[in-house]
């Protein structure tokens, strides 16, 4: 029997769709273009997709009562997961559920790479035929550009097709455009001037992207947005949880991603006054399952053991393959995926790097949501999957956020009171990672929160906490307590909550336990290690002290032994775009890297638990 189907308009978007009987709010929202903030993949847990409907949804949900006050319930406020469609209804999608897209885009430290492509583009002139003459007019071209040093192992048919028209009597002129030995497209007349790529980084919670001239090196434009999917999952576990459960998920979201990622490039040409026609290359990087998702490959295998991705690449799709909008026979280009969750991400990483250049063990540490750990010099490189979950970027925190406007940045405690700072110097809105990271550590600073990450009561914290501060500590019905932060604009508390806490520990602790891991393997202390390299979008705001705060970084690991690269996945997306040289050394790298498993060593729930603890302050 069918479903009735039925009408949803969401304000202030004014978009509007039929959905049959049963849809959740979410899923119309997320099909029409609006992506509800979400980050527990509708399980109902995360209380973050909250809508205000009338008529037209099925009644509360056990999840609801749980999560939404009786202030809230009162005045119709859903959430989205939860609340189905039943009859035809008007949804509002407050400022606070909508995800929020601005996003401060971070940079990388690790310099620019030389420009030596393997996108080129060859002007040639090919000679009239002579009658009598044994002759072929594709033949020509490919001669022309053997006696340029150009062997073409590959062409499309639009490229054969398109000489008839490209070659007359009035003019023998045209330009190819190659990528490695493959003929992408004849273009006529002298376009040499005209050769553009993209580089992206997919990351699981953000995708970012750099536009670059590659006659000249130029970064023409930079964009980044959060990764759509996050509706579906903040983790990578979650959105393989989701595809299995739902027939189309992998088709929506490899959709979803693919979307995005022409979003990016729409945004970046059009800032810099090219045509699509234009760009000729992308080269995408990302954890293992973003790139089997960006691909529409399934990775359901990655998440139950023995944790087996079905692709280690590298990979070359023509653009149109994948729908990606830029020449329908560019190339886009996956670096090699180095193991099960370590992906393409960390071998662009290693690829800006010098650890094939020396014999001084270094550290890389990648603080994402799917973080890695790698040690080794030219001798030997090791690397292990270090999942420290989205807390980094805001998610599973009761009052998290991106790093966009609003969200509580930094956080210090001087001469008794609270001190925050907002992105933009705004209302808070709410927490981004470095505001988390920030307040945990000035916390423990004062004794607020003791070793084991309890956050004390008012009446146990040691005097070193301000009575202000002290004033602040609410208690929970279960006896846990929180800590009241700032006042949004419409009064309420931001607060950091004692799961909070213990998400920051679960966080600092897979990668601790990832670092310890890996030097136990390779034989090392950490006053072996001679630098350690902080890499992803969040360690671009974290600070060395806090490191060493939480206790994700030993003490016998100087300062100044900590260098902070940023954003060094796209960097060296970058760089293979730019580089035959890096290109080749990625595919190098991905060959020699062992990989280490450590979640089933005997020891390691000792490791992990150990690494929970905060250090003592000093």
């Amino acid at each position: 029997m069918n479903k009735s189907t039925y009408r949803v308009e969401f304000l202030p978007q004014k978009a509007a769709g039929y959905f049959p009987e049963g849809t959740p709010l979410r899923d119309a929202a997320l099909t029409l273009g609006i992506v509800v903030e979400s980050t527990c993949a509708g399980l109902g847990n995360c209380a973050k997709c909250k809508v205000i409907a009338g008529e037209g949804v099925s009644p509360l949900t056990p999840a609801e009562i749980k999560h939404l006050t009786p202030e809230e319930i009162e005045k119709g406020v859903r959430l989205s997961c939860q609340a189905n469609l039943v009859a035809d209804c008007t949804c509002t999608v407050p400022p606070g559920s909508h995800a929020l897209g601005e996003r401060v885009l971070t940079e990388d430290n690790v310099g620019t790479t030389a420009l030596s492509p393997d996108l080129k583009k060859f002007f040639l002139t090919i000679p009239e035929h002579k009658l009598g003459e044994k002759f072929f007019e594709f033949e020509a071209v490919l001669e022309a550009l053997r006696e340029q040093g150009q062997h073409i192992a590959g062409y499309p048919h639009s490229a054969v097709a398109s000489v008839p028209g490209l070659l007359n009597p009035a003019s023998r002129d045209l330009t190819a455009v190659i990528d490695h030995d493959r003929l992408i497209t004849l273009e006529p007349g002298d376009t040499t001037n005209r050769l553009f790529g993209v580089a992206i980084d997919i990351g699981t919670t953000t995708l970012a992207a750099r536009l670059v001239n590659l006659q000249n090196g130029e970064i023409l434009a930079m964009a980044s947005a959060l990764n759509p999917q996050r509706a579906h999952g903040a983790d990578i576990i979650s959105r393989i949880h989701y595809l299995v459960e739902h027939p189309d998920g992998l088709q929506r979201l490899h959709r979803m991603v693919i979307h995005e990622i022409n979003r990016l490039i729409e945004t970046m040409t059009g800032e810099a006054g090219i045509r699509l026609q234009e760009i000729y290359k992308v080269v995408l990087v990302g954890n293992t399952v973003m790139h089997h998702l960006a691909l529409n490959i399934n990775p359901r295998h990655i998440a139950y053991k023995p944790y087996t991705p079905v692709l280690q690449g590298p990979t070359r799709f023509a653009a149109a393959q994948l729908e990606i909008a830029i020449h329908p026979e560019g190339s886009v280009y996956f670096p090699p995926n180095l193991a099960c969750f370590v992906g393409s991400d960390l071998t662009a990483v290693l690829t800006v790097l010098d650890l094939l250049e020396t014999t001084e063990p270094a550290l890389v540490v990648d603080l994402g949501t799917n973080g890695e750990v790698v040690l080794g010099n030219r001798e030997k490189i090791l690397c292990t999957s270090a999942p420290a979950g989205p807390a980094w970027e805001g998610a599973s925190i009761e009052w998290g956020m991106p790093a966009a406007r609003g969200a509580i940045e930094r956080a210090a405690v001087n001469n008794g009171e609270l001190r925050i700072l907002t992105i933009g110097q705004e209302k808070p809105l709410g927490l981004c990672g470095s505001g988390l990271i920030d307040l945990v550590c000035e916390f423990r600073r004062i004794g607020l929160i003791d070793p084991s990450g309890r956050i004390l009561g008012p009446d146990e914290a040691p005097a070193t906490v301000p009575e202000a501060l002290r004033r602040r500590i609410l208690v929970r019905d279960s006896g846990a307590h929180d800590v009241a932060v700032a006042r949004t604009d419409d009064g309420k508390w931001i607060t950091l909550t004692q799961k909070d806490v213990r998400e920051v520990q679960l966080a600092k602790a897979a990668v601790k336990t990832g670092i310890d891991m890996l030097m136990q393997e390779y034989g090392l202390s950490a006053s072996d290690i001679s630098r350690v390299y902080i890499s992803g979008g969040f360690g671009n705001h974290v600070r060395a002290r806090d490191l060493h705060r939480l206790g994700l970084i030993s003490r016998d690991i100087r300062e100044k032994q900590l260098l902070f690269i940023g954003n060094a996945a796209l960097a060296g997306a970058e760089a293979i775009l730019r580089s035959r040289t890096m290109r080749e050394k990625a595919e190098h790298l991905a060959r020699m890297i062992q990989f280490v498993e450590i979640a089933d060593r005997p020891d390691f729930q000792d490791v992990f638990v150990n690494a929970m603890t905060f250090p003592e302050f000093g």
